[in-house]
């Protein structure tokens, strides 16, 4: 299966037009979406309508569980939570009820997708995770491959004879060991936080047992105007570069 990994959209539709662009390049079984899907971005409704219209699956992000759960609003910073609910008020209602309807995690083949740390949370960073808590993991699932999102940088983290090994991605393909778990941070389409502003994705080769990390450049411009014309905080502009 050939499966193509989106995580933290934001509403920045340009760069997923991008990578819709791009992905016509490939043969792809599956897109999965990590999450994230709105929030900061100035075009969250288009690019929820977007992800439905291609047939695109998604889990939960905790962007999406704070639209109708004040918990979810409290763990974000004040302008965060701010902007969450001007973001709501720019989605439809079906996109509202799409949100709503989201799962935390899904499972495809040995694959298991969640927005924040396997196996269910929304909120963990994985680069907060201590060691141990990462070697539990491996230990107990099933699964032995991981995809999340929510940190915005890209990160390969595998268990080498008992030592929690952490690699940063770049640009390119990588091999997975048979035998080897492993927890891949996709990185970001919407909002890279790794010094390349270019939207990132990852292609997943279950058969081959192989990832490819794509850099993909966009209008960056054209989605800056947007946000400084939507009134959102000028740091979600300057962040994009």
């Amino acid at each position: 299966m050939n499966v193509a990994i989106l995580a933290d959209i934001h509403g920045n539709l340009e760069a997923l037009r991008a990578v819709q662009a791009d992905l016509r390049s490939f043969t792809i079984d599956r897109v999965v979406c990590l999450g994230d899907n709105i929030g900061y971005g100035p075009d969250p409704d288009e690019v929820l309508t977007s992800i439905r219209q291609h047939g695109y699956i998604s889990v939960l992000g905790n962007h999406e569980f704070a639209l109708m759960d004040k918990r979810g609003r409290r763990w974000l910073n004040f302008q965060a939570a701010e902007n969450n609910q001007e973001t709501k008020a720019l989605l439809s209602l079906e996109n509202i009820q799409y949100c709503q309807s989201l799962p935390v995690f899904i499972v495809l083949e040995d694959g298991y997708f969640v927005h924040g740390f396997p196996e269910t949370s929304l909120f963990l960073y994985l680069a907060k995770q201590d060691d141990e808590k990462i070697k539990k993991l491996f230990q107990k699932s099933a699964a032995s491959l991981f995809f999340v999102g929510h940190t915005h940088d890209l990160q390969l983290v595998t268990e080498v004879d008992g030592v929690v090994v952490r690699q940063e991605l770049q640009q390119g393909r990588f091999s997975l060991d048979q035998g080897k778990k492993y927890i891949i941070n996709c990185g970001s389409v919407g909002q890279p936080r790794d010094g390349d502003k270019s939207a990132k994705y990852v292609l997943w080769n279950s058969v081959a047992r192989e990832i490819e990390v794509r850099f993909v450049p966009y209008d960056i411009q054209q989605t800056k105007d947007k946000i400084q014309g939507r009134g959102f905080p000028k740091v979600y502009a300057q962040r994009l570069g």
